[in-house]
């Protein structure tokens, strides 16, 4: 008894520790609203916009440095893509197809003729995306 009366208030701290790790998990593991989502859906919209116009610039001339922008475009497009899923899930799938398309593209090192109308097209889908 003696023992828990010496120690009470390190149980306290320790249990309003606990507390308040059990909250900011409950609370980042909650069930975004769907305005929150779609805030953050075009944010990264936004972002593989910027990467593939990055990367249309460069392909031509540096197709190294090209294909880290269409990587870091498609990763953004990823991310935005659970969103997209819910409200416009064919466009969602066409995108991730037309990027695996780019990527293979890209990676088998085919011709800038070849490439760059296909990114533009999908430049053109993703921005159509974002101002709907």
């Amino acid at each position: 008894m003696s023992w828990f009366h010496a120690r009470w208030p390190l149980v306290l701290a320790g249990l309003a520790i606990g507390l308040g790790l059990l909250g900011g998990l409950v609370w980042a593991l909650r069930p975004r609203a769907e305005a929150e989502t779609a805030i953050l859906a075009r944010e990264e919209l936004q972002e593989a916009i910027r990467q593939l116009d990055r990367f249309l610039e460069t392909y031509p001339a540096a197709p190294g440095e090209a294909r880290g922008a269409l990587q870091r475009a498609q990763s953004a497009f990823d991310k935005a893509a659970g969103h997209l899923a819910l409200t416009r899930r064919a466009e969602a799938q066409q995108g991730t197809a037309d990027f695996r398309r780019l990527q293979a593209l890209t990676a088998a090192s085919a011709p800038p003729e070849t490439i760059l109308p296909l990114a533009r097209q999908l430049r053109e889908h993703l921005q159509a995306l974002l101002e709907e």
